[in-house]
């Protein structure tokens, strides 16, 4: 049902990367059932995404606002996603993104009726908090990640030299009049008293987890096969899926102990294998290449997926039991919903302090290997592997309770739940 009659409009910018993409359009849709117009800036190789979004609502509900992507003398010719290049290249692509300020701001004076606020991922918001600013409306920052994250970092950022990119980007951020993250208060809540006390205000919202918009991506395997293959499995939480998202590609060696792993343990499997993006080719050309003669070894009891998967739905599955992840937040979560034991390999960034917090503060997770380089031992991981099966292990009866905690938090009378219905009140009660 609308909100009023005359629906609040607002811009939603996303980090150009899966993991925050994905969620972005989750809470939208949300947002969207209840009242909200929603134009989502994109740049036209990621306008896909949109795809099953706009399926699902008319045409003035959900607009698409697409910009060509700036050129930058240090990108790859044509990347417009994290996925196609490395970490390396993350402040460049900040740099390129920010050249949007200007068309966005004339697009934005020739509105009909302009947004009341943009809905940016906290990776923007070096440049569209100020450009919220210059058009006199709210920042509603968007953080794809959970609040044991959150009050870490901005505990310390003033301790960053503002000057620094990340200081700056941490110091518009917390400025934002709201902040949304996608997790639940259930989960660290004292993490999430935390943040909103450093945020000095209440509009802060964990509103996840949410029903997720269908994910939309080229087929590597044909679907029916896949969840044939799944539906096959006699025993229910037998099988490993191995995944690392969609911008961890690994080396010669650490795909080749992965493999041996995977074959010594006898397990049931899923590996699902990233192409390597434009950017992040090796001279020698060995990424994400499978060990000669693997898959025909392994043939019937384990699936090698060279590129997307439908990650969230394979988790779900009743065979699946147990995750050999980067703990990526998105990833974590899928993990989470679909009831599997995670197996933690964290390789950078955020990921790190994810571990921290399901590792060695909940006991939730069985710690695997950390780093981007790092390459495990087979023969440990082989076990890791076969022993992560087990239903009474206390890592699964754990993570078995927190999810139980998502679950309620997502009901109507669930703190997320309200958490949403807030955000959509609080957009509606803004003026032009």
């Amino acid at each position: 049902m609308p909100m009023s009659k005359k629906n609040p409009h607002i811009l939603a910018i996303p980090w150009p990367a899966s993991g925050h993409i994905l969620p972005m359009i989750d809470v939208v849709h949300q947002l969207a059932i209840r009242g909200i117009t929603i134009t989502f800036a994109l740049t036209p190789k990621n306008l896909y995404y949109l795809n099953p979004l706009m399926s699902l609502h008319d045409k003035t509900t959900i607009q698409t606002l697409v910009l060509p992507f700036p050129s930058h003398p240090s990108l790859p010719a044509g990347s417009e996603n994290m996925q196609d290049v490395t970490q390396d290249y993350f402040l460049y692509m900040v740099e390129a993104l920010s050249q949007l300020h200007h068309p966005i701001i004339q697009w934005f004076k020739s509105h009909p009726s302009p947004p009341v606020a943009i809905l940016t991922d906290a990776m923007n918001t070096t440049w569209t908090h100020p450009l919220s600013s210059a058009l006199g409306i709210k920042t509603i920052a968007f953080l794809s990640s959970n609040q044991y994250i959150a009050s870490t970092i901005w505990s310390n950022y003033k301790e960053m030299k503002r000057e620094f990119f990340k200081g700056e980007m941490l110091h518009n951020t917390i400025e934002s009049w709201g902040l949304v993250l996608t997790s639940f208060s259930e989960l660290h809540s004292k993490s999430f008293d935390a943040f909103k006390a450093i945020a000095k205000h209440d509009r802060v919202w964990d509103v996840s987890p949410l029903v997720p918009v269908e994910r939309g991506g080229p087929d590597a395997m044909p679907s029916h096969e896949l969840f044939a293959w799944l539906d096959s499995s006699p025993v229910d939480k037998s099988v490993v899926y191995v995944g690392f998202g969609s911008e961890i590609t690994l080396n010669k060696q650490q795909m080749e102990a992965l493999g041996d792993a995977l074959e010594k343990s006898g397990v049931r499997f899923i590996w699902a294998v990233k192409k390597p993006g434009k950017g992040v080719e090796s001279e020698s050309g060995d990424l994400s290449v499978v060990p000669n003669g693997f898959e025909n070894r392994v043939a019937g009891r384990g699936l090698v997926i060279k590129g997307w998967v439908p990650q969230s739905m394979i988790l779900k599955h009743r065979a699946v039991g147990s995750y050999l992840c980067h703990l990526g937040w998105g990833s974590l979560f899928d993990g989470l919903m679909g009831g599997v034991l995670l197996l933690t390999w964290p390789m950078q960034c955020d990921q790190f302090m994810n571990k921290q917090l399901i590792v060695d503060e909940l006991g939730a997770a069985i710690p695997v290997c950390e780093g981007l380089g790092t390459i495990p031992d087979s023969v440990k991981l082989a076990q890791i592997l076969a022993d992560s099966l087990h239903l009474n292990r206390p890592e699964r009866i754990q993570w078995m309770k927190i999810r139980d905690k998502a679950l309620n938090a997502a009901q109507q009378d669930g703190s997320s739940y309200k958490a949403l219905v807030d955000l959509a009140t609080q957009i509606s009660n803004l003026t032009p």
